[in-house]
């Protein structure tokens, strides 16, 4: 079980991990996941790469069948989705959440664009979503294990329904979210699936933003997604960016001295500090307009400092150094 991972009891168990904003945000960031690699289990995604985001996120699992149910249906009873949705408005409700973006790669793009247009989010950042779900897992993947559990019928009639779902639902819906798409110009995805998504977009009017990257492999968007994840949800909630540089790494004596400075978009910014040694926090500096901060290394050990940033809207971020090994 993931750390702080929670089982939200509805018409289906639905697990998920809810890391609250310590600054109590009133926007909430949904994130579903991708297929996980063959052989492993379903697992949350951008965990990780969102850390350093002081802002409401609910991570949520897709662990039914085999592999997945694209968080929707088993043999076309779509309790999974109703599970889900309860899910959301729940945390909604209990954190006076008035702002929601979803986002996801892949088959959690599926699902950010199916419940962001569905439900009525303000903002959804998908990357290489799938939209012919019939097309994706019977034709280009061979999955017929995950057809089986979300269909359960005869192949042609799988087929059928899974391709219908997404553009019945757009043609359904009386939502207009913000919509950013990104993925490779070269990835097999652009033609199959993300040109009749747009087309069916533009039939509705919704509107959306494409970014193309200069790729053409579909796993690579694991490589290129998370920074703009980052950057994306960055300018939507108006936090304040922020890297470390730091004069020294590696291997120091004892005795020795490291500068680190704070690199944010504003001078204006505040900056906070904590030095760790063997991950205890063994000094602080409190928020101040100083973006440095100088650090003596009086013990041996493995030391790494973490800085905060808070801009005038009072959200937050943080990143940490690189290690320095003191011997």
């Amino acid at each position: 079980m993931f750390k702080g991972e929670k089982v939200f009891e509805s018409e289906k168990s639905i697990k998920y991990l809810f890391q609250k904003s310590y600054s109590k945000t009133n926007s909430l960031v949904i994130i579903f996941s991708a297929f996980p690699t063959k052989g492993k289990q379903p697992a949350y995604n951008f965990v990780r790469t969102l850390s350093e985001f002081d802002c409401n996120k609910l991570f949520i699992l897709d662990d039914f069948g085999s592999r997945a149910s694209y968080y929707l249906c088993e043999k076309r009873d779509f309790s999974i989705e109703r599970s889900v949705i309860s899910l959301i408005n729940f945390i909604i409700k209990e954190n006076e959440i008035d702002h929601v973006i979803s986002c996801g790669s892949s088959k959690g793009g599926y699902a950010a664009l199916y419940y962001g247009i569905k439900y009525g989010f303000d903002h959804i950042i998908a990357a290489s979503p799938q939209y012919y779900l019939g097309d994706y897992l019977l034709d280009q993947t061979n999955s017929q294990d995950v057809t089986l559990f979300m269909s359960g019928l005869s192949a042609d009639e799988d087929h059928q329904f899974l391709n219908e779902i997404m553009p019945k639902m757009i043609d359904e819906t009386q939502s207009k979210p913000n919509i950013f798409i990104h993925l490779g110009k070269d990835e097999p995805h652009y033609e199959n699936h993300v040109k009749p998504l747009l087309a069916k977009l533009n039939e509705v009017h919704i509107n959306y933003e494409l970014d193309l990257g200069d790729y053409s492999k579909h796993s690579d968007v694991g490589k290129f997604f998370p920074t703009i994840l980052k950057d994306n949800i960055r300018t939507l909630l108006h936090y304040p960016s922020l890297e470390i540089t730091q004069s020294t790494n590696g291997k120091q004596p004892i005795g020795s001295q490291c500068t680190f400075e704070a690199k944010t978009e504003s001078e204006k910014n505040k900056i906070a500090w904590y030095v760790f040694r063997e991950n205890d926090r063994v000094e602080m500096k409190n928020y101040s307009t100083d973006h440095t901060l100088s650090v003596t290394f009086d013990h041996v050990g493995k030391y790494y400092v973490k800085a905060f940033a808070i801009n005038s809207l009072k959200h937050k971020v943080s990143v940490s150094s690189e290690e320095i090994e003191v011997y």
